[in-house]
């Protein structure tokens, strides 16, 4: 018998519960208990027993509900779970806090049973290592972004620890997952990002994006630094990636790192490692290296970066930043070296509001996309689709994706309509701008584009290099259009 029990949170509910099954000879087999819920699975019981008990349960102070279930939720999770380790195409090992080897799914009894006494699986982590100082790489690989190196009983393999944690934040144990130095080499592994085959497979229908892919074809081929320039969210990972895919080192390994959103020490330990881990200069020395938001590099790693350059590390350097690399290198963001090296060839990506006609196919592509993801049959009306034709888009098809997302969340029914959108400084055409000269409409859209951003980016700084022009510009724009009288509270 299994049962949910939905219950208020009172004093000694469970042991009321326990002690009714007592009363009735039901041997309990596993009891879950959590935040106004107790499952239990106890023997199986004749339907009467079962009725009676169900009955009585419901007598106890404090218990609402009374339910049957197939499965209690922390084996269901389990189950999920092993079977989930089971199709990783790589072996895994569930250890305790103990170092006790709990779990091995088939890929890891293949490799390490064969080397084992009587191919028996070990028991214990240590039996798995065959070198001294074992404990420490494995601790480096628990804290470290990258694969560790590490020898096992079954060769030389890389290492990636995931720790696991009780409700009270306590390390009760750990996943390992074992890599193939070859493997990795040999797969486009991509540490940061979405997969794509090619150019083909990127959605659009504007001449302007049409030719900056016909460029992009050309530059793919040639082995040479490669710099994508555009705001964010215009898919300049992707572009990479593409490039990438269709390079001769298509097959070697594609990995990315966004130099914003890492602090300087974790970035120099990623790039080059140390004397435990290895870096990605040494790891990815046939494929491709993106370094996303370039211009956020700290100066001493674009120096340590020059210097690995110019010693030939085979790997092939693709970068993204906001603005063209001169433009950082005259505001004091890159050094001159670095940027004479990087900047060899070059793909500006126009953003979104530059290229209108690709918003509708991009609209359909992510609604096919979430309509898949999320088991939905949705469509959006044609006051919806007007109204996202005319927004100006500050956050590209990064934006766009994010709206239909919402939108589709706040649908009442099947079909997005324009209420459902939550666009920011959205402006009506037909409305708002009725009646004005082609200045004054420029005018007005320009204070709502700004006063949506400046609401994000306060700082005239902050907000300059966000949307790509001086510091100076963007003073004299908040001035003109009184601004800073519209900032929120506390900003």
């Amino acid at each position: 018998m299994k049962l949910a029990i939905t219950t208020e949170n009172k004093l000694g509910i469970t042991d009321d519960v326990l002690s009714l099954l007592r009363q009735h000879q039901a041997d309990l087999i596993k009891v879950e208990v959590e935040d106004g819920k107790i499952y239990l699975h106890t023997q199986e019981l004749d339907k009467s027993t079962q009725g009676t008990i169900a009955s009585l349960l419901m007598k106890i102070p404090g218990i609402k509900w009374v339910n049957q279930i197939d499965v209690l939720p922390g084996v269901a999770t389990q189950n999920m779970l092993a079977s989930l380790m089971q199709v990783m195409p790589d072996p895994v090992l569930g250890i305790d806090n103990k170092g006790q080897i709990i779990y091995a799914n088939d890929k890891a009894l293949g490799l390490f049973k064969p080397h084992l006494p009587e191919q028996k699986m070990a028991t214990r982590m240590q039996h798995i290592f065959a070198s001294e100082g074992w404990q420490e790489r494995v601790n480096a690989a628990a804290t470290a972004t990258i694969p560790v190196n590490i020898k096992t009983i079954a060769g030389n393999l890389l290492l990636e620890v995931q720790g696991i944690k009780d409700a009270d934040n306590q390390m009760t144990g750990a996943m390992l997952l074992f890599r193939d130095h070859e493997k990795i080499r040999a797969s486009s592994y991509v540490m940061q990002g979405e997969a794509i085959d090619g150019l083909e497979n990127l959605v659009y229908q504007s001449d302007a994006f049409d030719m900056v892919l016909q460029k992009a074809k050309t530059m793919a081929g040639v082995d040479a630094p490669l710099n994508i320039v555009g705001e964010t969210g215009t898919g300049k990972t992707l572009l990479a990636h593409a490039c990438h895919s269709l390079s001769a080192r298509s097959h070697e390994l594609f990995t990315v790192v966004d130099c914003q959103a890492m602090k300087s020490d974790a970035m120099d330990t990623l790039l080059f490692g140390d004397t435990i881990k290895p870096g990605i200069l040494e790891l990815n020395q046939k494929g491709t290296l993106f370094l996303s938001h370039l211009e956020f590099m700290a100066a001493h790693i674009q120096k340590k970066l020059l210097e690995r350059l110019k010693a030939s590390s085979g790997v092939r350097i693709m970068a993204s930043s906001a603005q063209k690399l001169y433009s950082h290198q005259q505001a004091g963001k890159l050094i001159p070296e670095l940027v004479v090296m990087l900047d060899v060839l070059r793909l500006d990506v126009p953003p979104l509001r530059e290229r209108t006609e690709d918003i509708e196919p991009l609209m359909q592509y992510f609604l096919q996309h979430f309509n898949e993801q999320l088991g939905k049959n949705m469509d959006i009306s044609l006051d919806a689709t007007v109204k996202m034709k005319r927004y100006y888009w500050p956050g590209n098809a990064s934006q766009l994706r994010h709206a239909i997302y919402k939108a589709m969340m706040l649908a009442k029914d099947n079909v997005i309509q324009s209420s459902d959108l939550d666009l920011e400084g959205a402006i009506s055409l037909e409305a708002d701008l009725e009646g004005m000269s082609l200045n004054e409409a420029v005018s007005e859209f320009e204070k709502h584009f700004l006063q949506h951003w400046y609401q994000k980016y306060p700082s005239t700084r902050k907000l300059a290099r966000q949307l790509g022009v001086s510091h100076t510009t963007i003073a004299q724009k908040i001035n003109k259009y009184d601004l800073n009288q519209n900032k929120k509270p506390n900003q």
